[in-house]
């Protein structure tokens, strides 16, 4: 058994092959096993984001605090998302996320196992769709 203490865990900036600038990404939970349990906590400027990406296993977001979309591959609007709310993504769903145009979005990103593969950024023109 492991505990982490919040003074432990540290920020920092993800590379442009994968988040927009304005994402600040600080790992809570490192893996034990390869590509096992991980636990990460994301902070987005307003209109930051992920670019598109799917995961082998399943991945949980809870969104502690402002506001975010989260949109899937084909969708021509994403869902937005608040403080409270549970994201349960299945394996090999390709998304993105992040924070609404006029508001921050930190949430805790629960990934079961597996890789993260990352496809294109999301463009603005992806994005504005997004939020509908």
């Amino acid at each position: 058994m492991r505990f982490v203490r919040e003074g432990e865990i540290k920020a920092t900036k993800p590379g442009p092959d994968r988040f927009s600038d304005g994402v600040w990404e600080a790992e809570a939970l490192a893996e034990v096993e390869p590509d096992g349990l991980r636990a990460h906590r994301f902070s987005y400027d307003p209109q930051a984001r992920s670019g598109w990406h799917t995961h082998d296993g399943e991945q949980a977001l809870h969104v502690l605090s402002g506001r975010g979309v989260v949109t899937r591959w084909g969708e021509t609007r994403g869902t937005l998302i608040g403080p409270g709310d549970w994201v349960h993504v299945q394996p090999g769903e390709k998304h993105w996320h992040g924070a609404v145009a006029d508001d921050t979005l930190v949430h805790i990103a629960v990934t079961a196992s597996g890789k993260t593969h990352w496809h294109a950024p999301v463009t603005d023109e992806e994005y504005r769709a997004g939020l509908g």
